[in-house]
């Protein structure tokens, strides 16, 4: 039997008046990556604030002397600043929540649906207006999940946006066994499954057809990934539910869970994933006139006449 999960405990509000040290995630891949970090630590410098980067970033943009520990990275920092896409966000945020830590973004991508601050002349206004107070800091879910093989717990996850149980390299479809709470809703062939927080809403369960989901409620979205069934629908239940996705089917080598489509762990068949709101929420910086449904306009086309 699952017990319901209870809501997230609270953490301390972000303050920018208490920030000492800056811990920066920067996307080694982007154009101009190098010079837009060396901006944000010369920013930060001239009051006084210190800025850390993992080790690996670190020695990739020449800078060892601002080399942190990964496993005390989000500790050590006060604020952590994203500085990429949508991915390198979700990154930072899997860092700083189970610490009670914020995360800023600074949009170096394309699409840039997560990110507060945007790249070029207008990035380091953005920080000013951040640390100047004009900031609202939002709460969003974050889904928590492991893998049980043989009675034994063989892998856990944290994920802001989604985990998702999908096939492999083969284009076979496989029989999932999903259940609420340990009520079953499914048995069917299919290309997977994916659970989606509402921030996650707007990403791959969006493109499997689930629905867009405000990302400061509180809800969990189970979506089916080109299920072989035409009744397969998207259901959306309460945070406090256990979503659990059994494999029964000897034919389920080439299955894997991957959370924010970035950490995986390769399944069997006989393996039990459960998935649940997480003990913590991610803190994300946003600016005071940011707007979701702004964004969805902006991003996704709502509204345009064409």
């Amino acid at each position: 039997m699952h017990s319901a999960s209870s809501p997230p405990s609270k953490r301390a509000a972000f303050d920018p008046g208490s920030v000492r040290c800056v811990g920066i995630v920067p996307a080694l891949h982007k154009r101009r990556i190098a010079a837009a970090v060396n901006d944000v630590i010369e920013w930060f410098g001239r009051r006084g604030i210190r800025t850390i980067l993992p080790e690996e970033q670190a020695l990739a943009l020449s800078a060892p002397e601002l080399t942190a520990e990964l496993s005390h990275f989000a500790e050590q920092a006060d604020l952590l600043l994203a500085m990429g896409g949508d991915g390198t966000f979700l990154t930072a945020a899997r860092l700083g929540a189970p610490e009670g830590k914020a995360t800023l973004g600074i949009n170096l991508g394309g699409f840039g649906f997560l990110a507060a601050i945007p790249s070029g002349a207008k990035m380091l206004d953005g920080l000013g207006e951040v640390m100047d107070g004009h900031f609202r800091t939002q709460h969003r879910m974050m889904l928590q999940g492991h893998v049980t093989r043989r009675e034994q717990q063989v892998s856990s996850f944290l994920a802001l946006n989604d985990i998702v149980v999908g096939k492999g390299a083969f284009s076979r479809l496989f029989r999932l066994k999903t259940s609420i709470s340990d009520e079953p809703i499914s048995d069917f062939p299919a290309d997977g499954i994916i659970v989606a927080t509402p921030t996650g809403s707007t990403g791959y369960s969006l493109s499997a057809g689930g629905p867009v989901i405000d990302p400061e409620t509180r809800l969990i979205i189970v979506t089916p990934i080109c299920a072989h069934t035409l009744s397969a629908r998207t259901l959306v239940v309460p945070a406090s539910r256990v979503v659990e996705i059994a494999l029964p089917d000897p034919r389920s080598e080439e299955v894997n869970l991957t959370a924010d489509g970035q950490e995986g762990h390769p399944l069997q068949a006989g393996d039990r994933v459960e998935v649940r709101e997480a003990p913590f929420s991610a803190q994300i910086v946003a600016l005071e006139d940011a707007s979701f449904y702004a964004k969805l306009r902006s991003k996704l086309g709502w509204g345009s006449h064409r």
